[in-house]
């Protein structure tokens, strides 16, 4: 493997850790400036194999294969929170280090919904510092060189040694992995079957326009027009 696609696959498996350790604003210029060169050495890497044009160039029908799979997953996720996690909206109010409201003697099933919401509400809040219009530009920013990186870059370089299928799923696997590096395993729960469903776009449809879009879109809608959470300092 060439010393670019190394390095690239180092900065993918760091910088989320990174990120997530310094929290705040931080988070979203690390993972801005560390996918950012991921990606830069991703369209390097596809230049040199001489497939740049053909990875990024869009075509009909793109915009429909992004949109119904992104909108698909926000509302699993969405339901999955309103009516699983927190199906009492005082429960989806968070904190800047996870819910703010616990549900106590919870057990087997509910157990696990309790960590897990509890885990939920901690990687929203902990990016929370930034808000607004700049919230909005880095999250869109961020999901289009991850998607660069990841797929453009990770995942081709997997499915040109392993097969387009095989680096697809190894690819989405290594994608939820990196998130486990943060420390949060909600974040790797919900990036495997997003990472699957970004990826799949990207093995089938042979270009990563659609993924992009997918990532820009479902990002956008769950983490700045219709959390499923809300974070406060305090009730």
């Amino acid at each position: 493997m060439s010393p670019p696609r190394i390095a690239l696959f180092v900065l993918c498996a760091v910088v989320p850790a990174i990120a997530y350790r310094l929290g705040g604003a931080s988070l979203w210029y690390v993972f801005a400036a560390g996918y950012g060169a991921a990606a830069a050495l991703s369209l390097f890497a596809l230049a040199q194999d001489g497939q740049l044009r053909a990875a990024l160039l869009p075509r009909a029908g793109d915009a429909t294969v992004a949109l119904v799979p992104a909108m698909a997953l926000f509302a699993a996720v969405t339901l999955g929170v309103t009516k699983v996690l927190a199906p009492i909206p005082l429960l989806r109010v968070c904190g800047a280090d996870g819910a703010l409201i616990g549900i106590a003697q919870t057990h087997g099933f509910g157990a696990f919904t309790e960590w897990l919401r509890d885990r939920s509400c901690a990687a929203f809040g902990h990016g929370s510092a930034m808000q607004g219009t700049a919230r909005a530009a880095f999250v869109i920013t961020v999901a289009g060189f991850e998607e660069l990186a990841w797929r453009a870059g990770v995942q081709q370089a997997l499915g040109e040694r392993l097969g387009s299928t095989r680096g697809w799923l190894v690819a989405s696997v290594l994608y939820a992995a990196a998130f486990l590096g943060t420390g949060n395993a909600s974040l790797a729960l919900l990036a495997l079957p997003t990472g699957l469903a970004w990826g799949a776009m990207y093995r089938f449809r042979g270009r990563v326009a659609p993924a992009v879009v997918a990532h820009m879109v479902f990002s956008w809608a769950l983490l700045c027009n219709n959390a499923p959470f809300v974070v406060r300092g305090s009730l």
